[in-house]
């Protein structure tokens, strides 16, 4: 199935990355359409979909600390500082 994603206003275009050292994991959240799409084909299927409807309207992504390929290709090979 195709996935449907709401296009957010550019002033609400936000990404989250946060480090849950007593969990041992990373969060990252975005609602920035390109970047679910490229975190989709580098991490895989995100943990939660936030849907408007039937539109995706955000996604979240926890990796394990034990998850360092996943957690290299984040940083270096997703767009997370395009502006």
């Amino acid at each position: 199935m195709k996935k449907i994603y709401k296009i957010p206003n550019k002033a609400e275009i936000e990404t989250t990355i946060n480090v849950l050292y007593s969990e041992e994991k990373l969060t990252v959240y975005t609602n920035k359409v390109d970047l679910q799409k490229q975190l989709n084909k580098l991490l895989g299927e995100p943990t939660k979909e936030l849907k408007i409807k039937r539109s995706i309207s955000g996604s979240v992504w926890e990796i394990s600390f034990k998850e360092k390929s996943k957690i290299s290709k984040l940083l270096l090979k997703a767009n997370i500082y395009e502006l």
